[in-house]
Order: C-alpha cells, then structure tokens, then sequence
C-alpha cells in the first residue's frame, strides 16, 4: 500500500504529544515499507513515529462506550444500531462496536514500531524511554481486548497481519503475563513525570495503574467467576497502586475542574490523559452531551442520556440512600446530595445557561414544551444530561478540547481500598483512601463500623467507583469483573416520572421508558471474536460461549 508519510511527519512534529491527526502514520503495510530509506534515523523520527502509535490510546469515544453499563443510554441512530445493541442484548459478531475493539491494527502498529526502533542508534536512554512508551500502549492494548473477548491471539514479536497469519488464540492468562511483561520495562524506563514540551506522554505513574488494573481484574475473575480467591493477586494489586502514593499526585479539591479543558495540563489528579488541543485536535463531547436549547449554542444533539437509576443512587449528605434518608426532599431531590451529582449531570429544575446568555430551569418533560423536552430530536430519551466533559459556555460545541482522563489519582485510592479490603479486610488504610474520595463529595467519613464488615465495605467501594467515574468506561469492566452484570443489566434502563404532577423526585411513581436491557449470563461475559475476522481466520474458532 502506497503512503506518502512526508506531510504526516510535519504534522506529528509540530503537535508533539497530539496524536489524532498522525492516525495515518503507521496505518501503512509495515512489511511493504520496510525498506523505505528516508526515515527512521534519527531521535525526532523515532520520536514522530511514536506519536503516532499514540494514537492507539483510548479516548473520547469511552465516554459513549459508558452506555453500555447501566450508567447511560445512547440515543441517537446510529449508538442504537451499535452500543443500543449490547446494551439490548442484541449484538452479535457483526455488530460494529464489536468489531471495534478487535485492535489488531494497534497492535501491529506496536510492534511495527519496536521493530524500527531497535535498528535505530541515538542515546540509549531516551531509547529506552521511547521503548517504554510503546511497550505501554502495546500492554494496554492487550488488556483490554481480553477484558472483551478473552482469549485472543498473541503477537510478541514480528508486526504481521492477523488475518493472514492463521494464529490461534491464546489463553488469557498467558497474553496478560506477556501484557505483564511489558508494563515492567515501562515502569523501569520511565519517568515518574515529564515537563515542558512532554507533558502528557506516558509515565511511570501510568505504568503502575495499568499493572495494578490487570491484577484487579485477575483477582476478581479468580474469586467471583472461578471461585478460587487468590489473595496473592489482590496484594500484587495494591502494591501496584501504591507506588502511585509516592509520586506527588492528589486530588482536585472541585471534582468539576478535574474536566474543564482550561485544565488539560494543569491538574495534579490526572496520571494519563488523552491529549486533544483547542481547534487542532477535538472531540464532539460537549455537543453530544447537551440537549437542544441549552448552552450558548442551543445545538445540542443529547445523544447520551444518564439513567434514572444512576442519578438516584447518589448518596445524600447523611451518607444513606435517598429511600432512607430524613434529608431527601423529593420536591427538591438534588439539595442536601452527594456533591458529585450536580457536577456531573444537567438535572431538572437547575439552572442551565441558554443561547441568550442566562440562565433558566432546564425542564425536559414533554408538558414545557422546551427545546430539551424528552423524546424529542435533540432531547434526550431519560430527561438527565451530562455536565461532565460538557462546557455550555463553550461555543465550538462540536469540537471540545477537554483531554480523555485514562487514569485518575481517585482510582488509585479506589484501587487500593478495593484490593486491600479484600486480602486485608479492616485495615485503616483502607478508610484512610475512601474517606479522601468521600471528603471531596460531601459525605461522611467512615466509622470504625464501617470498617469492621467486609461485605459493607466491597459495596461501599463499588459505589464510590460508580460516582467518581461516571462516563469514563469504568463501570462496564467492574460490572463485568464482579459478576453482577446479570443482575445490573437485566433492569430496563428509565428516565424522570412521566406525569408532570408527580413530584420530581419521587421514586415511587411511574417513570419513562428509556431502554429494554437484557444481559444473558451464558454468553454476554465475553463479546464474540468478529465475524470478519473469522471469515478470514478460521483457526480463531471455536467462538466463544454462546455465539
């Protein structure tokens, strides 16, 4: 395949930490063009050309992936025909979100790069840096499809094609000791930060949540899905996340500011971020999260939606449910609540800012007749919207600019109290990390009580992982890794209560009908390899269960 990558290399070097428009760059046969001569000689060339494999990071794409959880519904034609349908239970190995995660392409990009790298000559040092970087993404990469389909193939060395190359699938432990492998020369030839121009690339800090993200998801498959609880995995988690404590990270005190675009690179909570630049590398979030009629454009299209079973979980201040709490009012459900949930949703009744610069009850239900009313093209299906990653102040609401949060010092407190109390259950250290998260959202700390029952704490966790990451693609994968998807995804997913008199925040009366969700436990733990790649490859078979 033919590729004129000059113009490319201009590109990647002028926006050095700015990947999306250096997409193209390794989208070339490497075998083909490998004996290219003009390239991959110096330290900038190895430098552009790993720009591009950053490419192969997860973005803003993941805030939409949260529909797939019990978080959220996507509402427009085209999520329905893709997320819609694994959140239905309706996908099969054609669907196209499917297809999507198969990231064989990143993988060879990977290893097309690593191959390049290790014939170049430059100081040693930053080779082994950029090395890391790689092996990092290569890591990650492998994680996550075995989090969907796994096991797959394992590539190690020479970037072939996958559909060519007749490779077999391997078992998922034995991908994720070679993803294991890779994450231990990150973490010793990497920084623990960077400054300047290298702001936002790849760190040890990164490294070590990545590490500590596939022993959390080993020891949970080992104790909720086999039966054989591994302490030894939950402690290889902790120790992981713990060095994290040691690098200078914190928490933001306003949990809004951690996703402001004013604050890309101005944040001591965000370990890795997708990196994306006002008017050169965009996203559409801020469109997508707004209904029509609000913010200084009124161009939302609502395309993702929170559900009602999400918004009422948030925890009033008293730290009970809204079902047994004296503080709940359900004619003004959102005061005296958990300080995260007006920081991240447009609720009904709060203020919202319009196009003529003030601000006005937002009120989706059908009987205002708004331009955000539910069930109509640009107003959403539940009634809630998003304020995170969402700036109604903002007027190129087609092309924020908020950098993609990957890890988040929240998550390293959160990993360590969940591993902790699983190996550990009691120990202080595992209040000492959540009453952080908890200070921060308005809601008491724990009590020595709290502490002493295991089984309140695993719950208490969870929710605290529900809250602080909302819209991040986190909640799928814990849904998945607790085996509790059967219970949480078989529940149709609703909006605010469909009488107008009804008040707002009453529980108990009839509600909208967002979604109908079905999640078959026999088969929906694991996505089904692609049909196209089958088509291709038959040794990939046997498919998975079920499909």
């Amino acid at each position: 395949m033919k590729f004129n990558f000059i113009s490319k290399i201009i590109i990647c070097a002028s926006i050095p930490v700015l990947f999306s428009n250096c997409e193209k760059f390794l989208d070339r046969d490497p075998l083909s063009e490998a004996a290219e001569k003009n390239f991959w000689k110096t330290e900038n060339d190895a430098l552009v050309g790993l720009n591009a494999v950053y490419t192969a990071l997860p973005g803003e794409r993941d805030f939409w992936r949260d529909c797939q959880s019990d978080n959220s519904v996507m509402t427009n034609a085209w999520g329905e025909g893709g997320l819609g349908y694994i959140s239905m239970g309706n996908h099969n190995a054609a669907t196209a979100y499917v297809q999507e995660e198969w990231r064989y392409d990143d993988i060879r990009k990977c290893l097309y790069y690593l191959q390049q790298l290790s014939k170049m000559s430059f100081t040693q040092d930053v080779k082994n840096r950029l090395e890391a970087e790689a092996r990092f993404i290569l890591a990650l990469r492998y994680f996550r499809m075995v989090q969907h389909y796994g096991n797959i193939p394992l590539i190690k060395d020479e970037p072939i094609n996958l559909d060519e190359s007749a490779l077999p699938r391997t078992d998922k432990n034995l991908v994720l000791d070679y993803a294991l492998e890779n994450v231990v020369y990150a973490i010793d030839h990497l920084p623990e930060h960077y400054t300047g121009a290298n702001l936002g690339r790849i760190n040890k800090g990164a490294a070590y949540m990545l590490k500590a993200n596939i022993y959390l998801h080993q020891a949970s498959i080992k104790q909720y899905h086999e039966g054989a609880a591994d302490p030894q995995l939950w402690k290889q988690a902790y120790e992981a996340a713990s060095e994290v404590l040691k690098m200078g990270y914190g928490l933001v005190d306003d949990y809004a500011e951690v996703f402001k675009q004013a604050n890309n690179l101005n944040t001591t909570e965000v370990i890795l971020a997708r990196q994306y630049v006002e008017d050169k590398i965009t996203h559409m979030l801020p469109v997508l999260a707004s209904p029509a009629g609000t913010g200084i454009t009124g161009n939302g299209w609502a395309s993702f939606c929170p559900t009602r079973e999400l918004v009422d979980s948030y925890l009033c201040t008293d730290g009970k449910d809204i079902r047994s709490s004296n503080l709940y009012d359900p004619a003004k459900p959102w005061e005296n609540r958990d300080k995260r949930l007006k920081k991240t949703f447009m609720l009904p009744g709060e203020p919202v800012l319009r196009p003529n610069g003030k601000y006005a009850a937002y009120q989706p239900h059908p009987a205002y007749n708004m331009g955000e009313k539910i069930n109509s093209e640009g107003g959403g299906i539940t009634g809630y919207m998003y304020l995170k990653f969402n700036e109604p102040e903002y007027v190129k609401t087609d092309a924020g600019f908020a950098n993609w949060p990957i890890y988040r010092y929240a998550e390293t407190l959160l990993i360590i109290a969940e591993s902790l109390n699983e190996f550990k259950p009691g120990d202080l250290q595992i209040k000492t990390m959540i009453d952080q998260i908890r200070k921060r959202a308005g809601l008491p700390l724990l009590s020595n009580s709290d502490l002493s029952d295991q089984a309140v704490m695993r719950k208490l966790i969870r929710e605290e992982r529900r809250h602080e990451f909302v819209a991040e693609h986190k909640r799928y994968f814990d849904i998945l890794r607790w085996k509790i998807a059967e219970d949480v995804l078989n529940k149709n997913a609703e909006g605010i209560n469909s009488n107008q008199n009804d008040l707002i925040g009453d529980w108990t009366k009839p509600r909208f009908l967002a979604q109908n969700r079905k999640f078959e436990k026999s088969k929906h733990y694991l996505w089904p390899v692609p049909q196209s790649s089958i088509d291709k490859n038959k040794n990939l078979l046997p498919q998975n269960p079920g499909w």
